[in-house]
């Protein structure tokens, strides 16, 4: 009875054994299973993060580049507007410089000399070139001009000058200003094409 009882023992020992490996075997598997699972979620999140973080970069570098092409057209046109205020200064400043009493006084006197327009011719310049003018303007054009001819300062009036019919508001214009003006829209196609470098 004791030969039975021990091979009652190692039987259900065995069989114990073999149930505790079998559940073992199938929790190893469902673990694996699990962790496949769980790997495999991780990964596709992986994915899909990494994805996103590839979108953003291309976003933000796409953003960039064009906040860069925005900032390059933004500086040129600066530097074009730079470049033609320059030019319009130096017109200005050039066409004053020009205008010195005896080239105004030779403006003055070719237009008087060729004066129909009837009536009183006024001549309004700047109170600094009228004192410059007067005396050496009046021997110039000779003392019949000189009743027709009426100079009147005027603080708007900074080089150059403006002339006209007395107590008339229409003047042909010669200040430094309104020849620069001309000067400028004469100029400005052709300093267009060199900024724009389609001048060739």
């Amino acid at each position: 009875m004791d030969v039975q009882l021990g091979n009652l023992i190692e039987k259900l020992r065995q069989e114990g054994v073999e149930e505790a490996r079998r559940a073992s075997e199938e929790m190893i598997a469902a673990a694996r299973t699990e962790a496949d699972g769980i790997l495999a979620e991780a990964r596709a999140e992986a994915d899909r993060i990494l994805a996103e973080a590839r979108a953003e970069a291309d976003r933000l570098q796409s953003n960039g580049e064009l906040a860069l092409r925005q900032a390059g057209r933004d500086a040129e046109l600066l530097m074009k507007s730079e470049i033609t205020a320059l030019f319009d200064r130096v017109f200005q400043r050039t066409v004053a410089e020009t205008l010195k009493p005896d080239v105004l006084t030779r403006m003055i006197t070719e237009l008087l000399a060729g004066w129909d327009e009837g009536g009183r011719a006024e001549i309004v310049l700047s109170a600094d070139d009228l004192a410059a003018l007067e005396k050496q303007l009046f021997a110039a054009v000779g003392e019949e001009l000189q009743k027709t001819v009426t100079l009147t300062p005027s603080d708007e009036v900074a080089h150059g000058f403006r002339i006209g019919r007395e107590g008339e508001n229409a003047w042909y214009d010669f200040t430094d200003e309104s020849i620069a003006e001309a000067l400028r829209q004469f100029l400005q196609p052709r300093l267009k094409e060199i900024l724009d470098g389609t001048d060739g």
